[in-house]
């Protein structure tokens, strides 16, 4: 489902919604303003029903309780489209602190016309002509601080709507990460890869497998199997540029992309990559305990203008299994 609303509507909604979340009792955060944002759209009923339901006897939506609406009803929602619903909501908080700013510009122009009219009136004018005036002016003023309360109110709102953007672009890089060894997942890797091999630069790709993995966990067990995940890819970070991508493919494996890097410069990238690890020793629970040298096994190659993204990958993808094939702790060209 997209959020393609129009503006008014999606700002009456935040209205609703805002109003909703200031009486429960989680956070204000992207996470609350997604579940609440589609209960009043109306466009969730799974989400509705069960809300409705929970709140019927008068109870209170916390974090915990909120935080399950979203992960059951909310969390398909990608995050382009939650980027989408925050973008849409900074333009609206923009589009009415001009207006008001200009309306507040507006009145307090038309009260100093007002006064000036008031002070030249003449002594002897009418009375009630003067008694008119005289309650346009005490108007105009209330509506001046009627503004002046909504002009601070809407500087408090595009404060709030920036947090929440930090908030959001946290969650979006936290979404395109891996836990365990802080680089880019998989995910993250296909949102990179596209626009570079698009670039016509030219982009190689190194895939990175570990070898033996599985017996290392059968002799060590997955805690130390994680550190050996965790220090591959440290190495792995450490040997390449600041625009290079390394990325944890899935499982034991490894991706590394070079922009702007022919195969030639790739195939040396690789060879270093698998000589460094090779060369890593890994503690286990005390400095005197040491394993042998963990050995990975690369496919590399580079992509060829107009080449099939999934071709590419698999391309490599074989090239790896040839090294693995062959002997492993090898780099084979694909």
């Amino acid at each position: 489902m997209k959020y393609d609303d129009r503006t008014e509507q999606s700002a009456e909604w935040l209205r609703l919604a805002i109003a909703l979340m200031s009486k429960h009792d989680a956070a204000f955060h992207p996470v609350t303003y997604a579940v609440w944002y589609e209960y009043v759209s109306g466009r969730n009923d799974a989400l509705k029903r069960e809300i409705d339901h929970l709140t019927l006897n008068g109870r209170k939506l916390d974090e915990e309780i909120t935080c399950r609406m979203f992960d059951k009803h909310v969390a398909a929602m990608t995050t382009d489209r939650a980027q989408r619903v925050n973008d849409e909501l900074q333009r609206m908080v923009a589009t009415m602190f001009e207006s008001a700013t200009a309306t507040d510009a507006k009145t307090s122009h038309y009260s100093d016309s007002l006064s000036n009219f008031g002070r030249e009136l003449r002594p002897d004018a009418h009375g009630r002509l003067q008694a008119a005036v005289g309650s346009v002016m005490r108007d105009t003023t209330e509506l001046q601080k009627t503004l002046d309360a909504l002009k601070m109110r809407l500087v408090e709102t595009r404060g709030e709507a920036d947090q929440l953007r930090s908030e959001l672009d946290r969650a979006r890089e936290e979404v395109l990460l891996d836990g365990l060894t802080g680089l880019v997942n998989r995910r993250g890797f296909d949102e990179c890869i596209a626009p570079l091999a698009a670039s016509g630069d030219g982009v190689s790709l190194v895939l990175v497998d570990i070898d033996h993995f599985k017996k290392v966990n059968d002799s060590y067990g997955h805690v130390f199997g994680d550190r050996v995940l965790k220090a591959v890819a440290d190495v792995l970070k450490s040997m390449v540029k600041v625009r290079d991508v390394v990325a944890r493919y899935g499982g034991e494996e490894f991706a590394v992309l070079l922009p702007a890097t022919p195969m030639a410069g790739a195939r040396s990238v690789a060879e270093a990559l698998r000589a460094q690890v090779e060369r890593t020793r890994i503690r286990r629970l005390s400095p005197e305990e040491s394993v042998g040298s963990v050995t990975v096994s690369a496919g590399v190659a580079e992509h060829r203008r107009g080449e099939d993204l999934g071709e590419f990958i698999q391309r490599v993808d074989k090239a790896l299994y040839a090294s693995k094939a062959n002997g492993r702790n090898r780099v084979t060209s694909g």
